[in-house]
């Protein structure tokens, strides 16, 4: 399996579409290193005055900003670890849904045929969640 991690996200308005879906060289070996990815994220946004978890598009934005400059981009305009993928659908890659919403957004791991039970509840674990699984809904 690749370390490259697919990030797609969902809006309220439109949940069965994804609002962008982002490729990330590093993060995704499988859903416990996604989690933790996404953790790590979601820790830094945490410490903005506005974190705006309920906006996607916002969310997507920060995340593209987020990846490239702890990847080497340093406040260039170099995205040499990111990039902007056209429409959601079946990826190679280990992929995450993130789902906004007014506290932390909700993360679902999407299961391929090399996610063990294990990595799943880890991965809730790290993300404080009771499951990865697809959002109950609404």
């Amino acid at each position: 399996m690749s370390d490259k991690l697919v990030v797609e996200f969902y809006s309220q308005d439109s949940p069965a579409e994804p609002l962008a879906s982002i490729l990330a060289t590093f993060g995704g070996d499988n859903p416990s290193s996604a989690a933790t990815t996404l953790c790590d994220f979601f820790d830094r946004i945490s410490t903005l005055r506005e974190p705006r978890f309920d906006d996607a598009s916002v969310l997507a934005a920060r995340f593209i900003v987020w990846e490239s400059s702890k990847s080497g981009g340093g406040g260039q305009l170099e995205f040499t670890h990111v990039s902007l993928l056209r429409g959601g659908g079946p990826s190679p890659y280990q992929t995450v849904r993130v789902y906004e919403r007014e506290g932390r957004p909700y993360v679902h791991c999407v299961i391929d045929k090399y996610t063990t039970a294990n990595e799943l509840q880890e991965a809730a674990f790290i993300l404080r969640q009771d499951s990865v699984g697809p959002p109950a809904p609404v």
